[in-house]
């Protein structure tokens, strides 16, 4: 009896441990990043005050509380067409438990306007659902892993002419979103320097993906990507023919390296 007291302390320790365990085995870590798919402008400013999480609630059934993840930098406004190649902007991380994440909404600001040849012009929503743009996703949450979700912010979509040249530019966000886990990724380069182009990855009849080239390195790259594509070069100089390459195969987790691409001359 004496030596009895002696097992409460090695007691509470282990219990504390086996706590620890089942809470860290429990949940997962998100990280939620937004890359871009460039227009043909200077610079695309957009405030972005978060994202909204919402995961599987009891018994997965449909029923949790979206969790918002704020975006704590001190400037919340991302130049989202510097967002290409590996560059990305991280909007918000957090702790969730397992299950799956069902949807990902953005909530952005208004101080949103473009730079197109040295001009400042407004950004405007197109209404009020454009301001908190959503999709609905099914990405697992495992246990004790980290999960990097991105939301594809395709520009080149999102943004228009207003009616009113004076108004500025409307915008209407075209998102898409992918995790890194189970996608791979085309890179390539275009040559001669300097010389802009829209690249699109074609699944069937769908256009995937959408990126801008560096102009330094004339280095592109489309990610979220997954089997057999179609890669189309629209060339931003019309004096450039586009181009197309066939049968260009995605695998997960990979980059598929494509030979580089000379724009020719229309004849």
């Amino acid at each position: 009896m004496k030596k009895f007291p002696l097992y409460i302390p090695v007691l509470l320790f282990a219990l504390l441990i086996s706590c620890t365990s089942d809470g860290e085995r429990s949940t997962a870590l998100i990280n939620v990043f937004v890359i871009d798919a460039p227009g043909d402008f200077d610079e695309v400013w957009v405030e972005i005050l978060g994202v909204e999480v919402k995961t599987t609630g009891t018994r997965g059934q449909d029923n949790a509380i979206p969790v918002f993840l704020e975006n704590i930098q001190s400037n919340q406004q991302v130049n989202l067409a510097s967002l290409i190649l590996d560059r990305q902007f991280l909007v918000g991380r957090g702790e969730f438990l397992v299950g799956a994440v069902t949807e990902l909404t953005l909530r952005l600001g208004t101080d949103n306007f473009v730079v197109v040849d040295g001009a400042r012009s407004p950004l405007i929503f197109d209404n009020s659902e454009a301001q908190n743009p959503s999709l609905t996703v099914n990405y697992p949450l495992d246990p004790g892993f980290s999960v990097d979700l991105f939301i594809d912010f395709e520009v080149f979509r999102s943004i228009k002419a207003s009616s009113n040249p004076t108004a500025g530019y409307i915008l209407n966000p075209k998102l898409r979103s992918f995790s890194r886990a189970n996608t791979g990724e085309i890179a390539g380069t275009i040559t001669p320097l300097q010389e802009n182009a829209i690249v699109y990855a074609i699944q069937g009849r769908d256009t995937v993906s959408s990126t801008a080239v560096d102009l330094a390195t004339g280095r592109f790259k489309l990610r979220g990507l997954l089997g057999n594509h179609i890669v189309a070069i629209l060339p931003f100089n019309t004096r450039y023919q586009s181009d197309t390459v066939q049968n260009v195969r995605v695998e997960m987790r990979k980059i598929t390296q494509l030979t580089p691409i000379t724009l020719l001359p229309k004849p």
